[in-house]
């Protein structure tokens, strides 16, 4: 059973983001940390996607804990969800 929620990834997936690669974010987020979207982990973490975060000038706009961080490179996302996500 999964624990509390501690950490909540939402990658925007509206259409500008699509375009910008917003699924292939998604999905390297979903593999690195061995996800399924929508599931909580067993650690308490949660990845979804969002329909439009309306950020579409910083495409890809990703939500964590409700901190929008937005136009990363993968590895600076994940070293932000490991400064912040408690174990």
């Amino acid at each position: 059973m999964a624990s509390e929620i501690k950490t909540v990834i939402e990658v925007c997936v509206g259409l500008h983001c699509s375009m910008k690669g917003a699924y292939v974010l998604l999905e390297s987020i979903r593999k690195h940390y061995d996800l399924e979207i929508g599931i909580p982990s067993f650690d308490g973490m949660l990845l979804k996607e969002a329909e439009c975060l309306h950020n579409c000038s910083n495409a890809v706009s990703i939500l964590i804990n409700g901190m929008e961080i937005s136009n990363c490179s993968f590895n600076n996302i994940v070293k932000y969800i490991e400064a912040i996500h408690e174990r």
